[in-house]
């Protein structure tokens, strides 16, 4: 199995950083899923994900991100901003509904007149995490559900074939069925 691209990070003031590098997959939100849990568990509430390297992001990755905008807004304790996008991946997490739980390209924060310091001054992350990777996928999916109702047609198979509750009951729409 592959390794998980390499994920630089660095907490400056009230704020940490978090710039994976290669595509975001299920492997690298796992990382990222721990590293904002424990920091919001040490009183950090802003998280700045940058995505400048990260040229493109499956759906899990995008989950993972859903429900770190999902508690955050749920417990009112913090507040993720997504920056470096490009325009698919600005398109693909507007497309799941993720810019009505994080700032996606801000125009304010205290951290946006310094983002070129940020990154010339982050270090490489510990690569380890502890989470079931099969439950993390499960989570992350039926959290893109809870961001947006449509995509519970968009991941059903997902959601079916891994025994979510979430999963839809009614039967795919078939062409010539009309």
């Amino acid at each position: 199995m592959k390794d998980a691209s390499p994920i630089f990070t660095k907490r400056f003031e009230s704020y940490i950083w978090i710039r994976p590098e290669g595509r975001g997959t299920f492997l690298e939100s796992s990382i990222i899923k721990d590293l904002v849990g424990s920091s919001a568990e040490d009183g950090i509430r802003n998280f700045i994900i940058d995505l400048e390297a990260c040229p493109g992001m499956d759906s899990t990755f995008m989950g993972m991100l859903a429900g770190l905008g999902i508690g955050f807004r749920k417990n009112k304790k913090g507040e993720i901003s997504i920056v470096g996008t490009t325009k698919k991946t600005r398109a693909s997490l507007k497309e799941l509904g993720l810019q009505y739980l994080m700032a996606i390209e801000p125009t304010d924060g205290p951290w946006l007149e310094k983002m070129d310091e940020a990154r010339e001054n982050l270090v490489l992350l510990d690569q380890k995490s502890e989470i079931d990777r099969e439950a993390h996928v499960l989570e992350c999916h039926e959290d893109l559900c809870t961001a947006d109702e449509s995509n519970l047609h968009r991941f059903r198979t997902v959601l079916d074939m891994m025994g979510s509750d979430m999963a839809p009951k009614t039967p795919p729409h078939q062409k010539g069925s009309d």
